[in-house]
């Protein structure tokens, strides 16, 4: 399956979750603090499978609390939110053969040198970006992301330019793919 047509399939199934989660919290007008427990449930079973990959409930929690604050950080107006998370989860989980990556790190950083035994443990060479020995790297990343903090793993496919914040999510990337 392309990777477009990933991202329109996982946005329909968020929206169907969305639409499903409303319906059963009409009393609340859909207000429910814990609706990351609930969409984690809707989902378990189906994010995985259109995916591509195992995923707990925990892990989905946790995903979509992350996709709803990097969706903030970044404020991307006029892009709905299933697109968005789609695009964002395809991004992390799906690889692409034909990728340039680069990662962006600062010198000393505990989650960063995670990522960087990671690498040297899979033997791939990944381009690494000190932001703080180069001011414009730095703007760049806050550009695209909203915020300079790493590590972030960069992924350009074609017109695809994609930045993979989180550590966890990076080495579990690195990993699925590479890890063979």
């Amino acid at each position: 399956m392309q990777r477009q047509q990933r991202v329109a399939q996982i946005s329909t199934l968020l929206e169907q979750t969305g639409h499903a989660h409303h319906e059963a919290f009409a009393a609340t007008d859909g207000a429910d603090p814990d609706w990351a427990i609930w969409y984690a449930e809707y989902l378990s079973t189906r994010l995985p499978e259109a995916l591509g990959t195992t995923l707990t409930r925990t892990q989905i929690i946790c995903l979509l609390t992350e996709l709803e604050q990097e969706a903030a950080a970044r404020s991307e107006e006029g892009t709905p939110w299933p697109l968005f998370y789609s695009r964002e989860l395809v991004a992390r989980f799906v690889a692409d053969t034909e990728e340039t990556l680069s990662l962006y790190v600062m010198n000393g950083c505990p989650f960063c040198m995670r990522v960087q035994a990671t690498i040297d443990r899979l033997g791939i060479e990944i381009p690494q970006i000190d932001i703080y020995e180069d001011p414009d790297a730095r703007a760049e990343l806050i550009a695209a992301r909203g915020r300079g903090t790493v590590p972030v793993l960069r992924c350009i496919s074609g017109d695809i330019d994609r930045w993979m914040p989180e550590s966890r999510d990076i080495i579990r990337y690195l990993e699925e793919r590479f890890g063979g």
